[in-house]
């Protein structure tokens, strides 16, 4: 006799992960709940010390936004402003990036040259690297915001991961790029914690958290954010060292839902490689190389909106009257008649020393409020371009100064040397799910000391300045301060050229939206004359 399968869960067990939707009238397993130090949701104590920085640099970064939503912390209220005072000052509060144009200008000075993969790097990895990600993401590209992103906080990292298989792909597909590694970019924001172990001298990973938020679909058409932890492990077994991962769950009841697991069999570390960058200060700890910049930028916001908020005051004049009548109101309290301004009005008194009359603010203090707003940008700048100076030695030859020019010292010059290792360590990862010897090497450009004044060279200026906010001749006189550009060059000529080449620049470009326009009107002429002709048929 076959029993009917029951249409309810009989025992109230509920569905394990994976096992579909809950069945009518069960529940969910029992939660067991677990203390922090045994949740993998619980912060390291290094990235928790980093948190403060970190906030502030990422909110800079995301710019007028986030920091109107938090002007509460960023452009605080003054002692007696009324709510509907504060809150017109704060959206007529503006934001100048500077801490964002700042590092995309220096990043866009580093990447003015296309980063160089090495002969030595496996042709299947040259391939991939047209698609680093997976995700139609160039390698140049990928490399460019992994800068990017460390310089804003600190540092960062590349995950390479290969897809689960379970054993079960074939030669071919790997052949047709179906199944193959791929970079997944880690911000620092997602490096929850972390354990390591020495071995021959070496600091490896044994453990490693990741953070992974991402939408899931709610209900029909809705969606809501789930938070998972991505646990990596190398542990030593009697077979080898083995590495894998667990993804986790944590629920309401601090209870931890393991959703999946699995291996790395080809790789003896965990294929994590950190993006570091001047702002150092240990595996996974760093001070954002630019948080002063930060930090000087949000004083400029702050000075701009007293700035701004006197323009108003001085523009608007006030109606002020003196020695007026009180009227008496109903409960028999004195208070002053109410005033009506206009075409069609006019204000009566009886006493004769009255007086009535617009006034408004001199604005006297308004140009040293501009000035200091000037000072302020100006050490932004000053700030931004003190990545370009290298450390000063103080008896050095000629030689000497010629054979280190292409490994400057200069802050940019380490962060972009901390790309390149970053990116070299993810190199040897991808080999290793090839099955292959070596990733190979890859360069960044660091040669900051050249002294050639060609045209690409002259426009990187040019935009650097552009980023920064401030004249050419700013930069340039900077740049020789920190010896990249020699003391002998004619910053008069030099400075005439990097005008000339940006208005031959924006000569072109303006010339290329003539001809796109021409050919946009060409294309309607013919068009509306080849529906002439159809309509006269």
């Amino acid at each position: 006799m076959t029993m009917p399968t029951p249409s309810y869960d009989p025992l109230d067990q509920g569905n394990r992960p994976g096992d579909g939707p809950l069945r009518a009238g069960g529940q969910e397993p029992p939660a067991v709940p677990r203390a922090d130090k045994d949740l993998p949701s619980t912060p390291s104590p290094a990235v928790e010390r980093q948190q403060a920085d970190l906030t502030v640099v990422r909110d800079c970064w995301e710019g007028n936004s986030r920091l109107r939503d938090k002007a509460a912390e960023y452009l605080p209220k003054a002692p007696g402003e009324d709510p509907d005072s504060y809150r017109v000052r704060k959206l007529r509060s503006v934001f100048f990036n500077q801490f964002r144009n700042t590092i995309e200008g220096l990043v866009g000075y580093v990447f003015r040259q296309d980063p160089k993969l090495g002969d030595d790097v496996p042709q299947e990895i040259v391939s991939h690297w047209e698609n680093i990600d997976n995700a139609g993401t160039h390698g140049d590209v990928f490399a460019r915001e992994r800068m990017s992103d460390a310089m804003c906080a600190g540092h960062g990292a590349i995950l390479v991961e290969f897809p689960p298989t379970d054993g079960t792909q074939t030669a071919g597909q790997e052949l047709r790029g179906e199944v193959r590694p791929y970079w997944v970019p880690v911000p620092k924001d997602a490096i929850v914690s972390w354990r390591t172990t020495v071995e021959n001298g070496r600091t490896l990973l044994t453990q490693l958290v990741l953070r992974e938020c991402a939408e899931v679909p709610e209900g029909e058409f809705g969606t809501t954010k789930q938070e998972r932890f991505r646990v990596f492990s190398r542990k030593s077994t009697d077979a080898g060292v083995e590495v894998g991962y667990r993804l986790l769950e944590v629920t309401k009841q601090k209870a931890v839902v393991e959703v999946e697991s699995g291996t790395y069999p080809t790789q003896d570390e965990i294929p994590v490689a950190e993006i570091v960058t001047s702002g150092k200060k240990g595996l996974f700890e760093s001070m954002p190389p630019f948080l002063d910049l930060a930090h000087l930028n949000l004083a400029h916001y702050r000075q701009w909106s007293d700035y701004d908020t006197s323009i108003h005051k001085t523009c608007v004049p006030i109606w002020v009257e003196t020695g007026v009548d009180l009227m008496q109101a109903p409960d028999g309290t004195q208070m002053p008649a109410p005033i009506v301004l206009g075409p069609n009005a006019a204000r009566v008194f009886t006493n004769p020393q009255a007086t009535a009359q617009y006034q408004s603010h001199s604005g006297a203090a308004l140009a040293q409020c501009a000035a200091a707003l000037q000072d302020l940008k100006t050490a932004m700048a000053e700030l931004g371009l003190a990545a370009l100076a290298s450390s000063k030695r103080a008896a050095e030859t000629a030689t000497a100064k010629e054979i280190d020019k292409s490994s400057s010292d200069s802050a940019l010059a380490v962060n972009a040397r901390g790309l390149q290792d970053g990116l070299e360590r993810a190199l040897y990862f991808h080999a290793r799910y090839l099955k292959k010897p070596s990733g190979g090497s890859i360069e960044i450009n660091r040669d900051y000391g050249e002294q050639g004044m060609d045209a690409q060279k002259m426009v990187a200026w040019a935009t650097l300045a552009e980023k920064l906010g401030v004249p050419p001749r700013f930069v340039l006189e900077r740049l020789m301060e920190a010896g990249e550009i020699p003391e002998t060059t004619d910053l008069d000529a030099l400075e005439g050229e990097m005008l000339a080449e940006q208005a031959a620049r924006e000569a072109r470009r303006q010339q290329e939206l003539a001809a796109q326009q021409e050919r946009l009107m060409a294309g309607n002429g013919s068009g509306a004359r080849g529906q002439d002709a159809g309509v006269a048929a």
